[in-house]
């Protein structure tokens, strides 16, 4: 696909495996409920983000031996203390980012989309200096694979 105009898909991100497609759909339909989520398939990652990235699902399988279907990756603007998130970093000042290995859809519970909506809440423009995007940019919604839904 290198070079290609393509638009990539969650199928293609997830190499059509139903358990990750699963986990995918249900996270995407999680997310959609909210108010301004744009989605961002690439090569790596679907991508969710409001004003700046929030969320995201990958394969490790793509970058290390692993079994686990799908990894949810969630910013926040805190650091969150559970025994169920396989890995806490703090890539930058006033973001942690939480990595969660999800076996299966049922991992997907009340807990987790609590730190999804926290994680969508604290993606805001709020408080931040805001950056006005060009008209162009501005009139379409979208960007680059963004899809405003």
């Amino acid at each position: 696909m290198a070079g290609s105009s393509e638009a990539l898909t969650p199928e293609e991100v997830f190499d059509h495996d139903p358990v990750a497609l699963a986990i995918h759909d249900e996270i995407r339909r999680t997310l959609l409920r909210l108010d301004g989520v744009r989605v961002r398939v690439t090569r790596s990652q679907v991508g969710f983000r409001r004003d700046r990235a929030f969320a995201m699902l990958w394969r490790p399988g793509r970058y290390v031996a692993s079994d686990v279907p799908v990894v949810l990756s969630v910013a926040l603007p805190r650091a969150l203390q559970s025994a169920r998130l396989k890995q806490v970093v703090k890539p930058s000042a006033g973001t942690w980012m939480h990595h969660l290995e999800l076996r299966d859809v049922t991992d997907i519970d009340d807990e987790v989309r609590g730190w999804l909506v926290e994680a969508w809440a604290a993606a805001t423009g709020a408080g931040q200096p805001r950056v006005e995007r060009p008209a162009s940019r501005r009139a379409t919604g979208t960007r680059n694979g963004e899809h405003e839904t």
